[in-house]
């Protein structure tokens, strides 16, 4: 059974091969390789004319005086130049797509940048068998080795994606860590709608890019010049290794660098893909006359389709746009943002920006639209991010770099400053005090000019920092501003008073001057005896006032005995008239009975004993006497 298969083998490839069902890459299983593309698919998927998307806006389409691109098939698509970054085509460029096999793009770059070319990478079992059945692969088997360089042509040329496996496992130690990099190096780029999950691109709802990111991403693969070998080589092959002892042939699955018939004048190369669920991808980069631009298509309604997208973008970006270069030179016209200090913003526009303390590349590379000219263009300086960008009616057509140290001391001198220079050496060449004088001030000047412009880029670094210090300070400065001001009007007011007593001395002196020593004499015993009589008269009323105190206490105590003489006089009358009483009350009970004896009631009773009564002695209790 296996003789009559091997017998009728060929002669079934030959009939296939005649009626042009198989492409001529896939005779490559005549030499026992095992290869199964991702174009078969592609080819096998249903090419349909003028999908609703065909109709889809194009958005650099409604760019005023924007030459008009031509409608494409795929739902999203860009065309950028790789130098400049301007956009020169956009239809639906932020829109999530699935990337299929261009996320290689990535892998590529990652491996490339965190990778040694001569490495060994050995295939582990994850790497070789957890790629889906029936996607792209070059029939690497566990414990094989190639270099890390053998590698990526690999996965550029053939899309091989147990070779990305191996790649991301030897150089992130896992697929997870390594996509994890894939990640951070898209952020990194500026891309805002990209997310992977695996390094080969076969499906998964998680995993997406859009238009816009994915021309960033080969923007900085280009920037590479091994990326740009491999995706330019048409054909490779890979020598026996230590498991597998024959030569195994491959070629570019990119058709403008590979296939006849659907080759591109200046095509640099690029990457395809394609899933049932993202449809065909592509990434194509090409150069002519010195302008780089790269085509993405994604989401396109077949492999063919996707090629004739492709060179419509190109075809239209050569022909109606161009580089240039423009000197990077200030002008009255150019818009600064990003600066608040109005003096700081008056220096820069009078800069000279080849010079400190500005440091940029002396010219920029623009895309002009074919009619504009660079005059037309639109100077931005944008301080926040370091960035002088040429637009045109709203789009950024080049940009630059620049850095600023906010450190004006080395700025050209003026004619007011180059005198004062000029009168500074020849004191300093005098070799006189004068000279070192004008050293000393002229370095703590400088001195003074660099603690402010270092305290000035401080600030404007960090802004909330200085705010708050500034307020803390201002907490700290207005009381003692207040207090100093306090301090300054007392000061005023006691030198006032002192102008005032040296004008009345002079005005003394003066008259003292202009009399005669009898005149002063008279006028000094004069004042003498004021002030004797002054003394007298002052010396009197402390007398009288002792005097009016001692009359106020005798007055008192003479109050005192009086109030109690009084209430002894009442108190002896009260006693009086109380015997009295008690005598007349028993001269008339003797009467009554006519005998002067005792009643009878009365006559077995006791006489009550008299009654003692103490008589108070009067006491002599004046001070006075």
């Amino acid at each position: 059974m296996m003789k009559k298969g091997k017998f009728f083998l060929p002669l079934f490839l030959s009939v296939l091969l005649i009626c042009g069902l198989v492409p001529l890459q896939s005779l490559a299983e005549d030499t026992g390789e095992e290869y199964v593309d991702d174009a078969y698919s592609e080819e096998t998927e249903p090419e349909t004319e003028h999908l609703a998307a065909y109709y889809d806006e194009i958005q650099s389409n409604n760019i005023p005086n924007w030459p008009q691109g031509d409608p494409v098939n795929a739902e999203t698509a860009i065309l950028m130049d790789a130098d400049t970054g301007a956009i020169l085509y956009a239809k639906s460029i932020e829109k999530q797509e699935y990337p299929a096999s261009i996320t290689k793009i990535m892998t590529t770059l990652i491996a490339l940048e965190k990778g040694n070319l001569s490495d060994v990478v050995t295939f582990s079992e994850n790497a070789v068998y957890s790629i889906e059945y029936g996607s792209s692969h070059l029939g690497l088997t566990a414990g094989e080795e190639l270099t890390l360089e053998q590698c990526l042509y690999g996965i550029m040329l053939a899309s091989a994606n147990e070779i990305s496996n191996a790649v991301a496992e030897h150089i992130g130690g896992d697929i997870e860590t390594f996509v994890g990099m894939m990640n951070e190096k898209a952020q990194e780029l500026g891309c805002t709608n990209t997310h992977f999950v695996n390094v080969h691109g076969l499906h998964d709802e998680n995993h997406y890019v859009c238009a816009k990111d994915m021309a960033l991403i080969m923007q900085a693969a280009l920037k590479n010049e091994k990326f740009r070998e491999i995706i330019g080589t048409v054909e490779y092959n890979f020598p026996e290794t230590n498991l597998v002892d024959e030569v195994r042939y491959f070629i570019n699955h990119h058709k403008m660098i590979s296939e006849e018939g659907m080759l591109y004048d200046g095509c640099i190369g690029g990457k395809n893909g394609y899933t049932d669920e993202a449809w065909n991808t592509l990434v194509t980069a090409a150069e002519r006359d010195g302008m780089t631009i790269i085509s993405v298509v994604l989401r396109c309604p077949g492999q063919y389709v996707s090629y004739d997208d492709t060179k419509v973008l190109l075809d239209y970006g050569f022909a109606n746009f161009h580089d240039a270069q423009i000197a990077n030179t200030n002008s009255a016209d150019i818009e600064i943002t990003g600066i608040e200090d109005a003096a700081e913003l008056e220096k820069i526009k009078q800069a000279d920006f080849s010079a400190a303390p500005f440091e940029m590349a002396a010219e920029t590379k623009v895309t002009l639209p074919a009619g504009v000219e660079a005059s037309a263009l639109k100077k931005t300086m944008d301080f926040g991010i370091r960035t002088l960008s040429y637009s045109y009616e709203g789009q950024i057509l080049g940009s630059v770099p620049f850095t600023y140290t906010g450190e004006w001391e080395t700025e050209a001198p003026t004619e007011v400053q180059t005198e004062a220079v000029t009168e500074t050496e020849a004191a300093e060449s005098s070799g006189g005090v004068g000279g070192a004088v004008s050293g000393i001030l002229g370095t703590i000047a400088g001195g003074a000019l660099m603690l402010y412009s270092g305290m000035d880029t401080f600030i404007e670094e960090n802004t909330v920092i200085a705010c708050i210090i500034g307020a803390v300070l201002l907490l700290i400065f207005v009381p003692l501003l207040l207090v100093s001001i306090n301090r300054k009007r007392k000061y005023m007011k006691m030198m006032e008073l002192r102008e005032e007593e040296l004008k009345l001395r002079r005005q003394l002196e003066e008259e003292i001057e202009r009399k005669s020593a009898a005149q002063v004499e008279a006028e000094l015993r004069e004042a003498q005896l004021r002030q004797e009589l002054e003394e007298e008269k002052e010396k009197r009323r402390r007398q009288e006032k002792e005097l009016e105190e001692l009359e106020s206490i005798s007055d008192f105590y003479l109050d005192e005995e009086s109030d109690e003489e009084m209430s002894q006089k009442t108190s002896d009358d009260e006693e009086q008239e109380t015997r009295q009483k008690a005598s007349s009350g028993k001269d008339r009970s003797m009467r009554q009975n006519g005998t002067g004896q005792v009643p009878p009631e009365t006559a077995g009773e006791q006489e009550p004993e008299d009654e003692y009564i103490e008589v108070p002695v009067e006491e002599d209790e004046n001070p006075l006497d």
